[in-house]
């Protein structure tokens, strides 16, 4: 398991986007009308629309994880290849399960 990437719920991509660009020095991975990735220093920031995720962090897991860890759980397939799926800690933060691995 290893930390992939923080995600920030926005209300304009684009904006957030330049924001971090122009303020950060941030190099864009990824954008689009719903949703953006940028990396600052070492630490990857997904901007995210709030009807489609929720604020969370991501965990980049392997198969072995996956059968260990989350064996009940069922993976959504992403436009990028990845799937993942949630969880809440006791306190209700979202967390991300992210894998390249699954083919469900």
């Amino acid at each position: 398991m290893r930390f992939d990437h923080v995600a920030l719920t926005s209300t304009d991509i684009s904006r957030s986007i330049n924001w971090y660009a122009e303020n950060w020095n941030a190099k864009v991975l990824y954008q689009d009308k719903t949703w953006g990735l940028v990396q600052v220093a070492d630490l990857k920031i997904a901007f995210v629309m709030s009807h489609q995720h929720p604020p969370h962090f991501c965990f980049e897991v392997d198969d072995n994880f996956i059968a260990d860890k989350l064996p009940d759980k069922k993976f959504k397939k992403h436009r990028d290849g990845s799937a993942s799926c949630y969880l809440s800690d006791p306190d209700g933060n979202k967390i991300e399960f992210l894998t390249w691995n699954n083919d469900e």
